[in-house]
């Protein structure tokens, strides 16, 4: 074909030109590294004294397209090793192979149900919970925080937060329904949860990012459970494996669903003063069903004097279920016997830890960047896009 024909169809070449173009220029990042060699140059014919200069990508792309998409699929591989080779390295060197392993067979085989604590929620700009009661402590001219940092010190955060209720209901609540309002920006570790989950997600936050950000990707969680809310059929949905959110707290716009004291823990669970969980109640029965048939993978949450334990013990110690193993990983304690100790407590509840380490950043503060690198990598591996060797 006599190529000046093709001023002839203009538009169709024009439309043509344009998808290429459109497709070359979503490689930036790549090109770019191509375009770090000189540009190939070439004198003009028509007039010697002027040089034509091509970028090694334009070249590339334009005239070996079959060699550019080569190049394009090395440099991603290479890439993508690069990018997890910290957490790759790090796992190795602590030696902890196996629990990484076998945590990417339960993202394999979609067995995984994430349990997300305040801790994921914290790069979103929400509070912590012991920042989030101090701020409420702060708040009440009737209370300090002083009177309730003893019970902080012993992580009895639904005492502190019955103190506080206790003393100004009203204001707690209002706290509650405003500060855990929708912030904006979803960024950190919580945007890896579509990844890891295909059916049910546990939490104990009150906001809305989780929701959110499911919603954002077209995956919007149908089924729910917001603390002590009646109905919603949410343990039938969680059987046949639909996609839903279990919010242990409640949700912060729904002050009647809220579980935020030690009344309203006593009062949705039971088990008060010694008693047996009433698993008759909706959400411990739910709880109960989750931990029994998916591996809960425990994210931004400390384990530490926890209630939510205490009823995964009351299950385990009755040896009525085969349980499946459930992860968690943590922020490595800062001495080897307290290490061994929360290990030795949280094995016997069938969840195995992969600690992390978080050394202090710019700030002085602790980097849990480590925690987001070891999730993308256990993503990858379990997608089989990289190799764990």
């Amino acid at each position: 074909m006599d190529i000046k024909k093709l001023r002839e169809n203009k538009l169709i070449v024009d439309k043509v030109e344009e998808a290429l173009q459109a497709a070359y220029s979503s490689n930036q990042e790549f090109n770019a590294v191509l375009d770090e060699a000189a540009p190939l140059s070439f004198k003009s014919l028509r007039d010697p004294e002027h040089e034509y200069l091509v970028n090694v990508s334009d070249a590339l792309y334009w005239v070996e397209r079959d060699a550019y998409l080569d190049e394009l699929d090395h440099w991603e591989g290479q890439r993508e090793v690069n990018q997890h080779e910290a957490a790759t390295s790090f796992i190795k060197d602590s030696d902890q192979q196996a629990v990484f392993l076998d945590l990417v067979d339960a993202i394999r085989f979609g067995r995984i149900a994430p349990f997300v604590g305040a801790g994921l929620s914290k790069p979103c700009g929400y509070p912590m919970w012991g920042e989030a009661l101090r701020k409420i402590a702060q708040k009440l001219s009737e209370l300090g925080v002083q009177d309730i940092e003893p019970l902080m010190a012993q992580y009895d955060y639904l005492q502190a937060a019955q103190v506080l209720y206790e003393a100004a209901s009203q204001q707690v609540q209002h706290f509650i329904k405003t500060e855990f309002r929708q912030r904006g920006v979803i960024t950190g570790p919580v945007t890896l949860l579509p990844q890891l989950a295909t059916g049910c997600i546990v939490t104990t936050n009150f906001d809305t990012a989780i929701e959110d950000l499911f919603r954002e990707k077209g995956q919007p969680l149908d089924g729910y459970m917001h603390g002590t809310q009646a109905g919603n059929n949410f343990v039938q949905r969680l059987l046949r494996g639909e996609r839903c959110i279990l919010k242990l707290h409640g949700d912060a716009g729904q002050a009647n669903t809220h579980v935020f004291t030690q009344t309203q823990y006593q009062a949705a669970y039971g088990g008060a003063g010694g008693e047996p969980f009433a698993f008759q109640n909706q959400l411990p029965r739910a709880l109960r069903q989750i931990f029994i048939s998916h591996s809960l993978l425990f994210l931004g949450c400390s384990l530490e004097q926890d209630k939510t334990l205490d009823l995964f013990k009351s299950v385990v110690d009755e040896g009525a279920f085969e349980i499946p193993d459930h992860f968690a990983l943590l922020n490595e304690p800062t001495t080897a016997p307290e290490r061994a100790r929360k290990e030795d407590r949280l094995l016997q509840l069938k969840i195995r830890p992969l600690w992390y380490a978080t050394p202090a950043d710019a700030e002085g503060k602790p980097d849990h960047s480590l925690l987001e690198q070891i999730l993308k990598l256990a993503v990858a591996v379990a997608r089989r896009q990289v190799a764990f060797v």
